[in-house]
């Protein structure tokens, strides 16, 4: 079998979960908190709020931008399915656009095609390592 990918977990990082396994706080506290407001201060955002899974991130990204019955979001089919699940879930409607054949993410003339009224985001999904080309979605 041909590995999707290869974990880089070193010996501080299974201590650290160790550590936090062994605790009072295994889904909130200092440590938690810590990492928002370093990871806020990394990519120079005021906030940052960790969420407990990947899909969860989704649904509160999808519910701070507004998205609601009857939007549309644009997406890549080549994605795990909470990207479009949670569309469904706020009401709204997941349109596809084709990806780009060498990196795999969003092909952006694909998704202008898509854009129409009633479009209210373009949900851009890195893929396999490679990023999607965010200067020509923009």
């Amino acid at each position: 079998m041909i590995p999707y990918s290869h974990q880089a977990i070193g010996s501080d990082d299974i201590r650290a979960v160790a550590r936090i396994l062994a605790s009072d706080w295994l889904t909130q506290g200092p440590t938690i908190e810590h990492f928002e407001r370093e990871l806020a201060g990394k990519v120079g955002a005021r906030y940052a709020v960790a969420f407990s899974s990947g899909t969860a991130a989704l649904h509160g990204s999808y519910a701070a931008a507004g998205i609601g019955p009857m939007d549309e979001i644009i997406t890549s089919p080549l994605t795990f399915a909470a990207t479009a699940n949670i569309a469904l879930w706020q009401g709204a409607i997941p349109i596809f656009a084709d990806i780009d054949e060498i990196t795999g993410t969003l092909d952006p003339v694909e998704a202008e095609k898509k854009i129409t009224k009633k479009t209210k985001a373009i949900v851009v999904v890195d893929y396999a390592g490679l990023p999607a080309d965010l200067d020509a979605l923009r």
